[in-house]
């Protein structure tokens, strides 16, 4: 089985100690609580444009899966 990483919104422990007791004996299987809390650039504030050509996170979904149901899965 390929690798899986849980991640567990920030504001929610008791899922990320739900999935950890759940998965402790799972291998292929890590589960991680997600360590942002915000954005660092606030709307508003004055900056550089983005020189960036390309999003580099990989699924920008995972966001808006973390924000509804407290967590997400994704291959690390």
């Amino acid at each position: 089985m390929a690798p899986l990483l849980l991640i567990v919104a920030w504001n929610r422990p008791d899922l990320w100690d739900l999935w950890r007791r759940w998965f402790v004996a799972v291998e292929d299987v890590q589960v991680v609580l997600d360590q942002r809390r915000e954005e660092r650039r606030q709307r508003g504030e004055a900056h550089e444009p983005d020189r960036r050509r390309v999003e580099r996170r990989r699924q920008p979904g995972l966001k808006d899966e973390l924000l509804s149901t407290g967590f997400a899965i994704t291959r690390p």
